[in-house]
Parts: structure tokens; sequence; C-alpha cells
């Protein structure tokens, strides 16, 4: 792909926005994968089939940097990093299983929220008004998209979702933190093996073979999963990290279309008002640039 692009000479700011719109495409349908095979397969087994297939993936980078894996600097943050990254991925599984996807979807994105108030407490970053406005405004467009009711079953998916955001969002401070000192390759290779580690146990208790078609289904959760990661990376390496993050929000359309024509999930108008809402809410702090410059004239 990215030597068609080359080929036409895109410049590497669209580029990035085009691999990035790859990216969250590839992701949301790992969600939909999950979610067919959670019906007969155990999510625990699901995500352990995922790590190994992106160990084997991450194999030839691996023995290559096999001296430095060994010595691991910042322990207590891998530590940290790795249950984050657990959490996110396995509670993110429990809620895309049983959550409309476009409620799953919405849910992640209060990552960014815990991001903010993490980063705030422990890392005393500053967060401005801008920044603050833009989260909030983003939080109300995600309640509009989930309306979460207060039956048992439906907040604890709920929950399970806001859990899984705040583990991601906790691996996400922590990989800022490490990426000074770590490598990309010691990063991903930790969170594949550990994560991995902790799914098998309980997969060993619910563990049943899979037909030929759950396998096949099975390995393209992992291949996808990587596949997208490293399209993601690759984005990022192309064009400034904000303009990708904002493509991020594509993750809502892809998830109201794959939701009604797998599943025939149909949002209601509130909640077609949060979508509206959440892909708004990126582009505030470039509306706020935008009236800057013209003030300032």
């Amino acid at each position: 792909m990215l030597s068609l692009m080359k080929q036409y000479q895109l410049p590497k700011p669209l580029q990035g926005v085009a691999l990035a719109l790859v990216s969250t495409c590839l992701f949301v349908c790992v969600g939909a994968l999950v979610r067919i095979l959670s019906e007969q397969i155990d999510l625990f087994q699901i995500l352990l089939v995922r790590q190994l297939v992106f160990i084997l993936v991450l194999m030839p980078a691996i023995w290559v940097s096999l001296d430095v894996l060994l010595k691991p600097a910042k322990v207590k943050l891998h530590l940290l990093r790795i249950l984050g990254a657990f959490l996110a991925l396995y509670l993110g599984f429990v809620t895309v299983s049983n959550l409309p996807l476009a409620d799953a979807t919405a849910l992640g994105f209060t990552q960014v929220l815990f991001v903010a108030i993490i980063s705030k407490i422990f890392l005393s970053e500053s967060v401005g008004v801008n920044r603050v406005v833009t989260v909030l405004v983003g939080f109300v467009g995600v309640m509009l998209v989930v309306q979460p009711s207060f039956e048992a079953v439906s907040l604890l998916y709920t929950l399970a979702g806001l859990g899984g955001a705040l583990g991601a969002a906790i691996a996400v401070v922590c990989v800022r933190q490490m990426s000074k000192t770590e490598s990309r390759t010691v990063l991903l290779t930790y969170q594949a093996v550990f994560v991995g580690l902790i799914a098998l146990i309980p997969s060993l208790f619910v563990w049943q073979w899979p037909t030929a078609a759950q396998w096949l289904l099975l390995v393209l959760v992992g291949v996808i999963s990587s596949i997208a990661q490293w399209v993601g990376v690759s984005a990022y390496k192309l064009a400034e990290a904000n303009i990708v993050a904002n493509v991020e929000y594509a993750k809502m359309i892809y998830s109201l279309i794959l939701g009604y024509f797998l599943f025939s999930e149909l949002p209601n108008e509130l909640a077609v008002v949060g979508v509206v809402i959440i892909i708004s809410s990126a582009f505030l702090p470039f509306m706020d640039k935008v009236f800057k410059k013209r003030a300032s004239f």
C-alpha cells in the first residue's frame, strides 16, 4: 500500500491519514470478528491465540533484540503497562461481545478522558481549558451513543468498557514514559508475551478445540491486529500525531456500518447525535486555532 501511494506521489501527511483510516478500519473488523467468535469460543482463548500470532509476527525482531529483552529497564512501569494492556484487551473483548459495536467503540474513546486525568495527577502535566472542553464534549457524545441504563447487565458491560478504556490509558501513559529509554521491539514484545501468559492460565480451564473455521477466524484476529498496529505506527511516522489521532474517530463510522450489515444494529436518533458530537470534538482544537488566527488580523 505504501509503495502504491508513493507511486502516485501523495504528500506524506495524506499518506499518513490514508494509513490511519485503514488501521482504524482493521481494528473495528477485529472487534467484529471477536464478537462472532465469542458466541462459541471463550474470550481468554481468543486473547491467547491473538497474542501467540502477535509473538510469531515479532519473532524476527525478538531474535535480533534478545540481549536487550533479557535486561529490562523500568520493570515497575513494564508491569503496570502489561496490566493496563491486559485490562484494555480483555475488557474490550467483553464489551464488544455484549454491546452494540458502535456503543463499544464509543466507550473506547473515554480513554482520552482517562489519559488526561492520569497525566494531570501522576505526571503533573498541564491540562489546558481547550483540552478539558474537548474531552468533556467527547464524553457527552459517548454517553449519548451508549445511553447506559441502570439495569444490572447493561451497566456491567458499560463499566467493562470504561475499565478497558482506563486500562488502555494506563498503558498509553506508561509507553509515553518508557519510550524515551525502551525500543519499540521491547515494548511490543513484553506486551505480547506477558499478556499472553496472563491469558494462558484461565484459557486452560475453558479450552475447547476450535473447528477449522474457528481456527481461521482466530488466526485472522491475530493477523489483522498485527497488520493494523503496524499500519497505525506507519501512519504516525508520515503525519503529525494530532492529525492521525483525530482520524481515530473514523472508528465510529466504521462501527456503525459493520454493526448494521453484520449484526442488524441501527442507532436511534439520540445515538446519531452522539456520533456527530464525538467526531466534532476531534476538530474543536483546530477550530479554536482558526478563530485565534482570525482574531489576530
